[in-house]
């Protein structure tokens, strides 16, 4: 999804909640920040409130399940690039 979005007259900037939505970003999410001239890369933190932990030969997600479905999330998974 791409948009444009305008400054407000303190220089804000707000995501509309389809923006967030199309994102994957939940309420209340802390985003990190990043800058290089020209662009701005906004980016979810990782949830650092679980661990991996191993039970017989599989490893498992001890934390919160994202809000992102499943299948969402397995095509996320996919298509990711670096």
């Amino acid at each position: 999804m791409k948009t444009t979005i305008v400054l407000d007259a303190s220089n804000r900037i707000v995501l509309s909640r389809e923006l967030r939505r199309a994102a994957g970003i939940p309420r209340r999410q802390k985003l990190m920040v990043s800058a290089t001239p020209g662009r701005i890369v906004l980016e979810m933190e990782a949830n650092a409130s679980g661990s991996v932990i191993k039970r017989g030969k599989l490893k498992v997600w001890t934390g919160a399940v994202p809000a992102t479905p499943i299948e969402e999330a397995v095509e996320q998974s996919r298509h990711y690039t670096r």
